[in-house]
């Protein structure tokens, strides 16, 4: 007589991932920083942007699984400079998104192409780990995630389960969730490459762009 084994999803996973769709579907600085470098280097740059970004999501399961959060109620001090520092940081890329609106000039025929060329002399490309590292820093430095992952995810822990290798649980399900989307929207960022590169278009979602992450600035200060 053969046993049917069915994988048992514990609750609360559901709970946690009704809560995780609508935050990572909510528009966002992420997002907006994916879709941004995705139509400025294609496909590749997104998917770097994004794997960046979700390093940083990563990051913060792995403090929350080990206690930080706890540390972080007992010196308040920590969410402050974290909060400035996140202000400055889409500052700075919001400003950097202006001056692009107002300075780019499309490229001439005569123009480099960056590509495989572009390498550096161990194969790696300079402009995808840029692109990845500024994903990383966005998130890191970002309040959102911090106070999703610190604050949030740990009321999703039962009392009594490991808590640790639930919080890695509960970040695996929200990275892979992230991740999917952060994915489509550099697929749709790279297809739209071509159309937006021409001045106009370009101009406009560099404008767009900056504008967003200085108001989502505002907003974290207000």
């Amino acid at each position: 007589m053969e046993r049917c084994y069915h994988l048992r999803v514990p609750g609360y996973v559901w709970g946690f991932a009704a809560v995780a769709v609508p935050f990572v579907a909510t528009p966002g600085v992420s997002t907006a920083v994916v879709l941004r470098n995705s139509v400025a280097g294609g496909v590749r740059s997104g998917v770097a942007t994004a794997l960046g970004v979700n390093a940083g999501s990563i990051a913060y399961g792995l403090l929350t699984a080990f206690g930080v959060s706890v540390a972080l109620e007992r010196w308040p001090g920590v969410w402050i400079a974290l909060r400035f520092a996140g202000v400055g940081y889409l500052v700075w890329l919001g400003a950097r998104s202006l001056w692009r609106a107002i300075a780019w000039r499309p490229a001439g025929p005569n123009a480099p192409v960056s590509g495989p060329s572009s390498a550096s002399s161990d194969g790696r490309d300079p402009t995808y780990e840029r692109a990845a590292r500024e994903g990383f820093i966005t998130n890191a430095l970002n309040p959102s995630i911090a106070t999703f992952y610190l604050l949030i995810l740990p009321q999703f822990i039962p009392v009594g389960v490991p808590f640790a290798r639930t919080a890695l649980l509960l970040t695996a399900v929200h990275v892979s969730l992230a991740l999917t989307w952060h994915l489509t929207w550099a697929g749709a960022g790279g297809t739209l490459a071509v159309l937006l590169g021409r001045s106009g278009p370009r101009r406009a979602l560099e404008a767009f762009t900056g504008v967003a992450l200085i108001a989502l600035a505002i907003r974290l200060l207000t």
